[in-house]
């Protein structure tokens, strides 16, 4: 894989599309100092998805698209297209090319695209990931990141080893799952807190939920045992309704009967009256008077029994009624208590109020006086801070200058001992150059011999791919052929066998039979049969149906299958034979036998036979006729006929290749052929294979040669390059030297010069350092001093802040107190006025009940006296008759008898009366209970009618008072506890059901995190040693005689250790790196790419003006470990130098006109003559 082209469009400095096709091996991109150049790694470096815009050298990300110019016009959207070649599917994806595209409007949206198709930025990582590439990593080097590599932080140096290991991926997948760790975290501890305040919420509830099914579960038995004593009570009514009905038509009948016999007395007495009709009005008289005396007794009677009952529901009532004062009265007795003692609490929460007050007031004027004191001393130590400071700064000025003088001593003296070894080298390095020179011309003539053998060795190649393709275009018809056929085989004898199955299963009786007692049926007659082609249509013609009848082994499975058969529900006919029948004997009939003819498989030769054994075939009718005649012998012809006996049956045998035995044959040649092609097509295959293998072995050794001849090419063009370039180091150390001598005239100047300036800085120094140690001292002093004020200001500060504490809490709670006392004395006042309430209506209920009493004694002497003045009349009447004479008498008796039966009568009457008052109490009993019994709206009476009747009707009502007592004491009651315990019960399971998931969740992607942590781990520690011997061989080819090692600043915690370079160039002893030169830390800090680089070669590389700090010796060191690294890589470098120019492959040239818009022009480069030969 490498990059195969680079188009910009409104990127920066081009505006307009500019276009860059590059191929494998070096690139260089050149032109004048801002001409635009770096916008190509910039480009590059965005494209692959980079964020900061101060990495691409603007403030703002909208500053990569072009701004215009003093000529052109601002373009609205920057746009970069890169295109990769992945023909080796490097990238995950199946695309030989892939085309990565980056666009940005100036609106701030963009967007990129893959192929042309819209994707995320995640996507385009996900592919680079593996490859190498990416923003993040260090195969872009851009200007300045160079230096930073050495000049960052060791922790931050990481990333080179990191980078090389591919651990990138590992640390993404890392850092997800840290974040999805974290973001579990929040939800586990937002799933705790919840979970918590669910635990809090749900105590009191169950509590509420306990006192609520408590009682329910009490007023439940409660009504259980109202309904039950109601409906005892109302079975109880029923029967005295029954009885109270049966007396009233008792009574009813009675009535009639006196009304009836005081009817006939009284015409009686009329005929006795019109005798002695003075007699008769004054008995009458006395009479009516008696009669209207005993209707005032019976009212009266009633009226008594009336004031009873209501004298009873008085009594009844009233005791109720003392029972709520009772209760009520004991209410107000705790109300009173609670409200004495809720005014003693609020008399203790304002005293504590009061001395929390007191102490506020007293801790308040000593707290900001240590306040004061404190912000005073901070401004001391503030100011001797800054003063320290600023000698401080004086003395690290001085001694900074002073390390400066001496390091340029230093450097001075190192200078010449470096350029007294430099003129060593440089005078060793011409011979070098000058016996390389020699050895790379006598190695051209050796390549351009071998490029010549390796093309006619090509072109040999060449012609024996085409033979061997020619040979494979054969060998691929035959098996084509061959496939061919052996389809046509395998479908041919698929569809038969398909028929087969189909006509096997024409009878579904027959079928059953064969599926069901699989075990019991050996064959069907048709597989065990094979006739000569031209008798297959008649045998198939005689047997018909037949041909699928089931063969058994012997009677036993026959009459098994038989009885199995009639168990069955199916319809067709089904024939069983056995293989055990007696066969026909021979008879000496014309023609031959059909059975002798047919090949039948071994043990079924009976069972045949037993069909077919007596069928003889003649050649025509009348031969069959003439024929003489046996019992069960049957002559046929060959075109069907069949005589038996003097019957002759005439018929068409119908196509014969629509015919079973037919199909069984074909089906057998069939089965017999498969495997004859299918070894054919086998081999047909195998030398399609071999002549594939032979093509592709062909063209493996064409390839050869064709790398081979590429290799031998880029070994001359290297050659002739480095020929040209080994010339001109030959000539550029020639000047070199000249120069370096030069250099050490003037480093040994300047040391003469520095010398004064030591002493001067040293004492200037040392004053300095002085002063900020008196500083120091009067620092420790204040500080020591703002301590000790702090502790105390600290201790005043606590105790004001507890005093306030007790304040707002004795305000807050005489606050609470106070509200809450007005309402307990409003409802002491509601209790009281209660109270009366009911002591009035219990007074008045007393007051008419002592007045129910004299009224009912009035009442029994109202009824006495009536009784007294009835008997007096009585007296009065007796006295009347007993003076009349018989006829008197006679009267009398009739009158008496009058008068029994009109007693009689009233006495019915009264029977009547008291039967409906009994009625009219038990209507009134009975519509209480059944009251009772449907109080609470649910209950059906029927359906309580049928509750049992109590065992202990008073033991039922002893628990029912106790459970009315049990409900009164449970208080109030929430009666929705229940639905919100069950709601909050079931949040809490679902809160308790996430816990668990988050936390199992949580385990896994620990266990992953640390089986990624492993994997870096084991991963980095091989790669940085693979690195380190890198740049330990790297380094000693930029640097002869130097050495340099990579360290870990922490070896026993790999994960977290930075890494340390130390580089010691040839006689020099550096203490560290940023004492090198500029160009020596350029070097080491290529040293440390390089090494990076071979230990994991990514597909491109970019380099921006690497080079621009070395000179031509270090740079022609750079050249050779750019050469070796391309070998294996594409690079683009962007530079400015001669010697890299003419190195290149390819050249791109950008300038930028008048107009401020960048633009390129591309040159290939003969590596033999350095020349262009295309533009």
């Amino acid at each position: 894989m490498y990059l195969k082209s680079l188009t910009l469009k409104g990127f920066k400095s081009f505006a307009d599309r500019a276009h860059m096709t590059f191929e494998p091996g070096l690139t260089v991109i050149v032109g004048p100092n801002g001409s635009g150049k770096s916008n190509v790694s910039d480009a590059i470096l965005w494209v692959l998805g980079e964020q900061s815009a101060k990495q691409l050298r603007g403030q703002a990300m909208e500053d990569v698209i072009f701004s215009g110019s003093s000529a052109r016009k601002p373009v609205g959207v920057a746009e970069v297209t890169l295109v990769l070649d992945n023909s080796d599917h490097v990238l995950p994806v199946d695309f030989n090319e892939v085309a990565i595209t980056r666009r940005m409007y100036r609106s701030g949206e963009s967007e990129y695209l893959i192929n042309s198709s819209p994707c995320r930025l995640m996507d385009i990582q996900d592919i680079l990931h593996d490859s190498g590439m990416g923003k993040d990593t260090h195969s872009i080097i851009s200007q300045g990141k160079l230096d930073a590599i050495l000049q960052s932080r060791p922790e931050e140096r990481r990333s080179l080893i990191e980078e090389a290991a591919g651990i990138s991926k590992h640390k993404r997948r890392k850092e997800r799952a840290l974040r999805k760790i974290a973001s579990m975290d929040e939800h586990l501890t937002r799933a705790r807190d919840i979970n918590r305040e669910i635990t809090r919420q749900l105590r009191p509830l169950e509590r509420q939920v306990d006192r609520a099914r408590k009682h329910r579960e009490l007023t439940a038995r409660a009504n259980e045992l109202t309904q039950i004593l109601a409906v005892d009570e109302l079975r109880r009514l029923q029967a005295s309704w029954s009885d109270l009905e049966i007396r009233g038509k008792e009574a009813e009948a009675a009535s009639e009967l006196a009304r009836y016999r005081l009817s006939e007395k009284e015409r009686e007495l009329e005929k006795l009256q019109v005798m002695l009709e003075e007699k008769g009005l004054f008995v009458g008289d006395l009479g009516e008077q008696r009669r209207h005396m005993q209707d005032v007794v019976g009212r009266i009677g009633s009226d008594m029994r009336l004031l009873e009952e209501k004298g009873r529901n008085m009594v009844a009532r009233l005791s109720e009624m003392r029972g709520t004062l009772s209760g009520s009265e004991h209410q107000r007795r705790r109300l009173v208590e609670e409200l004495d003692d809720l005014r003693a609490r609020l008399d203790d929460a304002r005293a504590a109020a009061e001395v929390a007050r007191a102490d506020v007031e007293k801790a308040e004027p000593a707290s900001d006086d240590l306040h004061a004191r404190r912000v005073d001393l901070d401004e001391q130590l503030r100011a001797l801070t800054r003063d320290m400071r600023e000698q401080r700064s004086v003395a690290d000025s001085c001694a900074l200058d002073y390390v400066k003088v001496k390091e340029a001593l230093s450097n001075a003296e190192l200078e010449d001992s470096m350029y007294a070894s430099r003129l060593e080298q440089i005078d060793a390095q011409a011979e070098e150059i000058a016996a390389s020179l020699e050895s790379r011309r006598d190695r051209a003539d050796e390549v351009e011999e071998l490029l010549a053998d390796a093309r006619a060795q090509r072109d040999d190649m060449q012609e024996a791919i085409k033979a061997a393709r020619a040979a494979q275009d054969a060998r691929r018809a035959q098996e084509g052929e061959a496939r061919g056929r052996l389809s046509d085989v395998r479908s041919e004898l698929s569809s038969l066998k398909r028929l087969d199955e189909r006509a096997a299963d024409a009878s579904p009786l027959a079928a059953q039979i064969a599926r069901g007692r699989a075990g019991d049926v050996l064959a069907r007659l048709g597989d065990v049969i094979e006739a000569p082609s031209e008798l297959e249509a008649l045998v198939e013609h005689l047997l018909g149906a037949d041909i699928d009848a089931l063969l058994v082994a012997g009677d036993e499975e026959l009459a098994r299958l038989g009885a199995y058969a009639q168990g069955l529900d199916a319809t067709g006919q089904a024939l069983l034979l056995s293989c055990s029948a007696e066969r026909s004997s021979e008879v000496p009939a014309a023609g031959y036998r059909l059975v002798e003819r047919l090949r039948v498989r071994d043990g079924y030769v009976q069972a045949v036979a037993a069909l077919l054994g007596g069928v003889y075939v003649v050649d025509s009718v009348d031969e069959a006729v003439a024929a003489p005649s046996f019992p069960g012998v049957v002559y046929v012809t060959p075109d069907g006929a069949r005589v038996a006996g003097s019957t002759v049956r005439i018929g068409s045998l119908g196509d014969a290749a629509d015919g079973a035995l037919e199909r069984k044959r074909r089906i057998r040649e069939l089965e017999e052929l498969e495997p004859e092609l299918s070894c054919l097509f086998d081999t047909a295959a195998q030398r399609a294979e071999e002549a594939a293998a032979a093509l592709a072995d062909a063209r493996a050794k064409d390839s050869e040669a064709a790398g081979e001849i590429a290799r031998l090419e880029g070994e001359r063009r290297s050659l002739l390059s480095e020929i040209g370039r080994l010339e001109q180091s030959l000539s550029k150390a020639q000047a070199e030297r000249t120069q370096v001598a030069r250099r050490r005239s003037q480093a040994a100047e300047s040391v003469r010069d520095a010398q004064p300036q030591l002493e001067e800085l040293a004492s200037a120094r040392d004053a300095a350092s002085a002063e900020v140690e008196r500083i120091s001292r009067r620092v420790d002093e204040v500080s020591d001093e703002l301590e000790r004020v702090r502790v105390q200001d600290a201790e005043a500060a606590g105790k004001l802040s507890d005093a306030k504490v007790r304040l707002a809490q004795a305000t807050e709670r005489t606050r609470s107190l106070s509200a809450r006392a007005p309402e307990l004395e409003r409802r002491l006042e509601g209790l009281d006025r209660r109270i009366r309430a009911t002591s009035q209506a219990a007074r008045s209920l007393e007051v008419l009940r002592l007045r129910v009493d004299p009224l009912h004694d009035r009442y029994q002497a109202l009824s006495e006296r009536a009784m007294d003045w009835a008997a007096r009349l009585r007296d009065q009447a007796s006295i009347e008759e007993a003076d009349s004479a018989s006829l008197k008498r006679t009267i009398e008796d009739a009158r008496g008898q009058v008068e029994s039966a009109r007693q009689d009568v009233e006495r019915a009457a009264a029977a009547v009366n008291e039967a409906k008052v009994e009625r009219g109490k038990l209507e009134v009993q009975v519509e209480n209970a059944v009251s009772a019994i449907t109080a609470d709206g649910t209950t059906v009476l029927e359906e309580a009618l049928a509750l049992p009747a109590p065992s202990d009707r008073t033991a039922c009502e002893r628990e029912l008072s106790e459970l009315v007592r049990k409900i009164n004491n449970l208080g109030p009651v929430n009666q929705v506890a229940f639905e919100e315990y069950e709601r909050l019960r079931e949040r809490a399971d679902y809160i308790s059901a996430q816990l668990a998931d988050l936390e199992g969740a949580r385990a896994a992607l620990t266990k992953i995190t640390a089986a990624i942590d492993r994997k870096m781990r084991a991963s980095f520690i091989s790669t940085f040693q693979k690195v380190d011997a890198n740049f330990r061989e790297v380094f000693e080819m930029l640097f002869p005689g130097g050495s340099a090692h990579l360290e870990m600043t922490d070896p026993d915690h790999p994960a977290d250790t930075g890494i340390e370079v130390v580089a010691q160039p040839r006689g020099k002893r550096i203490t560290k790196m940023m004492l090198m030169s500029g160009g020596e830390k350029s070097l080491t800090a290529l040293a440390l790419l390089f090494a990076v680089y071979r230990t994991r070669t990514v597909p491109f590389y970019v380099l921006d003006e690497v080079e621009a700090a070395l000179d031509d010796s270090n740079l022609s060191k750079l050249i050779g470990a750019i050469d070796v690294l391309r070998r294996s890589t594409q690079l683009l470098v962007i530079s400015h130098q001669r010697r890299t120019m003419e190195d290149a492959d390819v050249l791109y040239g950008v300038s930028m006109q008048a107009d401020g818009v960048s633009r390129v022009v591309s040159q290939r480069l003969d590596r033999e003559t350095g020349k262009v030969v295309n533009a």
